[in-house]
Parts: structure tokens; sequence; C-alpha cells
């Protein structure tokens, strides 16, 4: 069997399903989002036993009979009995962290998912028959009526801060953030809905559903949460930012927390930030020879200011970071100022902005230069008066590395501009400026060639052999693993300089660019996907064209 096609189109070339019916399942999943496997077990296409076979030799995993099956003591208190009979799955077996479930769609990846989180347990999936399910279902339930039910003390009314520090919901809440260092991701979101709670995971920049706590100790989740943030606990009708730091067996975690009320509730967003991660150098990040060598030259000029420009979550932090590992030197003073301070440098001296005592990027930046700096990083370049400063320290010696919220490299001059800086200081300071975006990484263990079919109308712009997402256990069934920066970087030519003074269009400047050969977003990325590093689905995803 081949391994470089994809499930379709291996049923279909061994005859399982024919061209007429691949197009019908398209159409379910289409109009259904269903998996390819549920909507073909809706629409009868194939005997359940040629299905699991199929899926047993395609996705190499286990066929379990369930005709003889008792269910095991230890495994019914693993999963509640209502959660196993609303998604058709049992577990079957347990060895050390690893739990057998028996599934009738293995493809359904936000169930495997919830099963990981619930469990805290790699999930092996195992196909079963639907009947033989639902009656070893039935004896499953049976078994958890038998069990002695647990004696409930009535609630007494007591205090949020009280419920806040129930052993239970400290328990929830610390389970949930080992969850989110295990997963790996950046955040989590905790959302209010009617009669229910919503709680997802982004992992690599892609937000995940899980299995959330019981809407009914929201409350107490939230106020811990609070308690843990040292944010007022009976405020319910203004936002609140806090922070606080845990330690688990997985790591050391720094966790920036945001509160809005909205007309559910009060949403959460935790930012989890690894103490113990490494940072990683501009290469690791994706820059290939080419754009290295042109994002070096902007950084090793004595002064001037260097923007790294991208939408929130593209990485545009990291890469400074990256800048100023290359840059430290023991005659160098460098300083930054931050929101938040994200990772903590031993070469530095790192200020955090705090409002509260307004101190603010604008403020602290005018501290900052009584202290002789060489290097300053601002975080992020908001408004007119801290581009000004920053303005004014580049023309008078420093090397100022800072971030905007602009789509591409040639926007930041438009950006300034319309802030209101003279085009003249920005052709005199400007060094130049990198755009960016993060895509995810191809999993090594299950990537697959692509077919002529899969990237048809694309073949021209893919400079090598595409690849295609497939899903295994060690990408979690998404089919990427981690992600890599796609760049594009514009050096302020005499040209370029001529053009910002002329107060030219973000298009005009771009037209020039082209001219000259410049490498853009796009044209990093295609070369990422004729390397094997992405896929083109991944890349149009995040820059949304197909360029």
């Amino acid at each position: 069997m081949e391994e470089n096609i994809s499930l379709e189109q291996q049923l279909v070339k061994d005859g399982i399903i024919s061209q007429e019916q691949m197009r019908t399942l398209q159409l379910e999943q289409q109009r259904s989002s269903a998996s390819l496997v549920k909507a073909i077990r809706l629409l009868h296409f194939v005997p359940e036993e040629t299905l699991i076979d199929f899926l047993s030799k395609r996705l190499h995993l286990e066929k379990v009979s369930l005709a003889d099956f008792t269910p095991d003591a230890e495994l019914i208190s693993l999963i509640p009995g209502d959660f196993t009979k609303a998604h058709k799955v049992i577990p079957v077996a347990k060895k050390g962290n690893e739990l057998s479930i028996g599934v009738l769609d293995p493809l359904d990846i936000s169930l495997l998912e919830e099963l990981r989180f619930r469990t805290g347990m790699f999930i092996k999936p195992c196909l079963v028959k639907e009947e033989e399910l639902n009656r070893a279902l039935a004896q499953y339930e049976s078994g958890l009526k038998e069990r002695p039910a647990a004696k409930v003390k009535e609630p007494a009314e007591e205090k949020i801060i009280e419920e806040g520090t129930m052993p239970s919901v400290v328990e929830a809440v610390n389970l949930l953030l080992a969850q989110g260092l295990k997963f790996n991701a950046s955040d989590i979101h905790i959302e209010p809905q009617e009669g229910k709670i919503r709680l997802r995971l982004r992992v690599d920049g892609v937000l995940q559903e899980i299995t959330p706590p019981e809407s009914g100790v929201y409350n107490a989740f939230v106020s811990r949460i609070k308690i843990m943030s040292n944010l007022d606990i009976a405020e319910r009708r203004q936002p609140q930012d806090g922070r606080f730091k845990v330690s688990l067996d997985e790591g050391e975690l720094d966790v920036r927390v945001s509160v809005i009320p909205t007309i559910q509730g009060e949403s959460i967003v935790l930012r989890l930030l690894r103490q113990s991660k490494k940072l990683l150098t501009l290469e690791e990040l994706g820059m290939d020879k080419e754009n290295l060598e042109k994002y070096l030259r902007l950084i090793h000029k004595p002064s001037g200011i260097v923007l790294v420009t991208g939408p929130t979550g593209s990485g545009k932090t990291t890469t400074l970071y990256a800048s100023l590992m290359l840059l430290k030197t023991v005659e160098r003073n460098i300083i930054t100022i931050e929101d938040p301070v994200e990772y903590q440098l031993d070469f530095c001296r790192q200020i955090q902005v705090n409002p509260k005592v307004n101190l603010t990027f604008a403020t602290g930046l005018r501290s900052i230069l009584r202290h002789d700096p060489d290097i300053i990083m601002v975080g992020e370049i908001r408004d007119l008066e801290t581009a000004t400063i920053a303005i004014q320290s580049a023309l008078t010696g420093h090397l100022v590395l800072s971030t905007l919220h602009t789509n591409d490299a040639a926007s930041a001059i438009t950006r300034l501009i319309d802030m209101g800086i003279e085009p003249f200081l920005i052709s005199s300071c400007l060094n130049g400026a990198v755009a960016q975006r993060l895509v995810r990484v191809l999993c090594p263990k299950c990537k697959k060639l692509a077919s002529a079919q899969d990237i048809a109308g694309i073949a021209d712009k893919v400079k090598g052999k595409a690849y295609q997402p497939m899903g295994c256990q060690d990408c979690l069934n998404t089919g990427y693993a981690g992600r890599i920066g796609v760049f594009e970087i514009m050096e302020m030519t005499p040209q370029v300089g001529r053009l910002t003074v002329e107060k030219a269009s973000s298009e005009e400047v771009i037209n020039y660019c082209r001219s000259q050969k410049m490498k853009f977003l796009y044209d990093d990325g295609w070369e990422k996907v004729g390397a094997g590093l992405t896929s083109a689905q991944e890349l149009m995803r995040v820059l949304g064209t197909t360029g």
C-alpha cells in the first residue's frame, strides 16, 4: 500500500469506494463538517468490517473485539459514563500512562484530545465494531451505576474566596496549566457560554477545543485564577490584568492573566511563558542565508531603527530576543522596555511597562536614555510620543529595535508617517523593516509527498517537492509539530529613502522593491513549502491568498 497518497485516494485505488461515491462523500463532509470516516458510516458506502480492515492497515491501528468485553473497575473510574455514551468511545486497556480507547472514528482528532485532557494520559485509539461497542457501553454504564455513590455534603453558603481555594478547584486549575505545558500551548482561553464553559488551547498558533470543567464550578474556577493573580475577586464589571508564577512537575511557568466581562460572564485568557524555554537563533527561527545576511546588515549598524512588523502572535518579540543574543557583548549596554517581559535575559536590563504608575513605553524610554545605553529594545511603538523618542534616540547614536503592527515591511513607513513622524526623519534613521509570520512545520514522522492533484494550480510556485500533513501520535494527529518563520526584509536604500520623503504609497514602495528582486513573505514561504518544511495549505492559511 502506497504511503504517499491520501486516504481518499487509497480508498478509490483499492476499489473500496468509487469516484462517484467519493464525490458524494466530499459533499457530505463540506455540508456537515464530518470526518471522512464519519461520512462513510453515515452514508453506509462500505461494509463495517471492510472499513475497519482498511483503517487498521492504513493507519496502523489495532482492531479490538468487544464481543466478550467486561468493563474493568479501574477503567470505569477514568471516564464518566455519560461521556463515553455521548461520544461512542470506551476504555479497553491501560498500560502505564497509555490508555487504549475503542473508537468508531480514529480521525476525530478533537475527541482524542478531549480524552487526553480528561485523563491526563496518552491515548491509543483502537478500532471496534459499532454493534459490539453499543453493547459494551451498556455494560459500562451498568458498572458505573453499581459503584457506591460518594457521599455528597450539602454545600453551605461560602464566600467566593473560599470556593476559589477548595482543593478540587485548585487541582482543576493546576491540571489545566499542566495540560497547557504538555501540549506546548501559548495561551489558554476560558470562555463562559450559555449553560456551559468553552475551554481552548492555542497550540502552534491554532486554537483547539478541549474538555472544560463542569459549568457549576465556573465561578470557583475564576476565583481561583483571580486569587493566584492577586486580582479583585469581587470585581466582575471591569477588565483586570494580573500575573502569577507556578511550579509544576512539567516545569516553572509564568502566567499572564487577562479577565474581561462579557454578557455571559467573565472571559479569561492565560498567556503561558515557560521560564526554562530555550531562546532560538535567527537561523532556528527560519531566516535563510539571503535574509539573514540582509538582516545582519540592519542590526550591526551602530545606530538607527530596525522595525519588526506583523500581527499579534507572529513571533516579533522572539526575533528581537534572537537579535539581542547576537548583539550582546561586555562593551555594550543593552536596555529593554517591554509589555510584558516574556523572557529574562541575563545580559541586559529589562523594564516592565506599568501604566498604573505611569510607566509607559514613552516615559520608560526617556528614562532609559539617561542610563547611557548603546542598544535599546522597545517592545512596541504604539503612539506618536513613543515613535518620536525612538526616532530621537536613533538620531543621537543609539541602535533601537522595536515592533509595529503592519501587514508588510513597506507599510512600516506609512504607519510612522500616519502617526505624525516627518518622512525625512524616517528616511534618515530607519535602517530597515522586517515583516514576518509563523507557519506550522510539517511533522517529519508522517508528512507525505503531495500529488499533482493536491497542488493543482500552485505547482508553478513550489520550488522543490511539496508535502502534505497526515497526522500521527507524535504530532497529536494534527500533521504539524512546531512553527517556523517566513520573512521579508526591506532595507532603507537611497531610492526607498527618496520614496519615503515623497510620501509614496506602500504599493509604490513594494513595486520598487519587487523590481529590485526583494524576497517577499510569499516568496520565502513557497521556498519553505518546496523544502518540505510546511504545506501549501498552511502557507495560504497564514498569508491569506495564493500570492
